[in-house]
């Protein structure tokens, strides 16, 4: 067998975790046929074939989903070498998705932490929903995840617990008896649904008085005054108030932030460590 090289480990690697030659190809700047071609190079190396593939998916071979933790092995090795080689300029990227609601108005801080955490890595940072963020993590389009347990499946290393309230401007009030006033993200957002779910639980008609697309835009529509907010604790705005206990509203869950990462154990720790100092 000759020498392997690291880009057709590469290559290998990311049509495993994304299951398709295209996506692949997206991920690391070539064609889908060039992936194709790193792929039979390899597996000519290897003497075994590494992916079973149909019109319809591209699945690991018995061989195949031995070798891909070898690989993996191989280019960790790899790049921690050539980082200690060549100096402290040489960093590797690390690709983190976080949910909006993991970070709200934190982000900027948490991003700094980050990149002050992880000095060795050039961070490509994007905020999502988090099912959205899970699903890319799972096709290998992200390194690291920050987001809600309970919108996604799977079990990862959990940062902090937090509280869900229902929160408005101090000076805003509801008429009790009139629509539930209510200021949350779009249907695709799982703490809308979760809020929503509650409020008919017990009975409380609603009616959308704000929908945004961020939490950031959330926070400034409650500060306006415009309705109540099912918010984590720590995202309440300033000049506004918990009204849960105020208006008899129905008790909502806590939540819990996880983290999904294919690094190593110190990544995990550094990332870890940021958001639950942020929390």
């Amino acid at each position: 067998m000759t020498d392997l090289d690291m880009d057709l480990l590469r290559a290998f690697v990311r049509v495993a975790e994304t299951g398709s030659f295209t996506r692949a190809g997206q991920m690391t700047g070539a064609s889908q046929s060039a992936v194709s071609v790193k792929i039979k190079k390899l597996e000519d190396r290897l003497g075994s074939a590494l992916l079973s593939r149909s019109p319809r998916s591209v699945r690991l071979t018995s061989f195949g989903a031995r070798f891909l933790s070898d690989a993996r092995s191989l280019i960790d090795l790899h790049d921690r070498v050539t980082a200690r080689v060549s100096g402290p300029s040489v960093q590797k990227r690390l690709r983190c998705g976080i949910s909006d609601h993991a970070a709200g108005g934190r982000l900027p801080e948490i991003i700094a932490s980050l990149s002050k955490a992880l000095p060795e890595h050039r961070l490509h940072v994007a905020v999502g929903y988090s099912d959205t963020l899970y699903n890319d993590f799972k096709a290998g389009l992200f390194s690291a995840i920050m987001v809600r347990s309970e919108d996604v499946e799977g079990t990862g290393h959990v940062a902090f617990e937090e509280n869900l309230v229902w929160t408005a401007a101090r000076d805003f009030t509801w008429e009790t008896g009139t629509p539930f006033p209510l200021v949350a993200l779009s249907e695709t957002c799982a703490l809308r649904r979760l809020a929503t779910g509650t409020l008919k639980d017990a009975g409380i008609a609603f009616e959308d008085a704000f929908t945004g697309t961020g939490v950031g835009a959330i926070q400034g529509a409650v500060s306006a005054g415009l309705g109540i907010a099912c918010l984590d604790r720590r995202n309440i705005p300033e000049g506004c108030r918990e009204v849960g206990e105020l208006y008899r509203l129905p008790e909502l869950p806590k939540t819990r932030m996880t983290l999904f990462c294919r690094e190593d154990p110190t990544i995990v720790s550094a990332i870890l460590q940021v958001f639950r100092d942020a929390a």
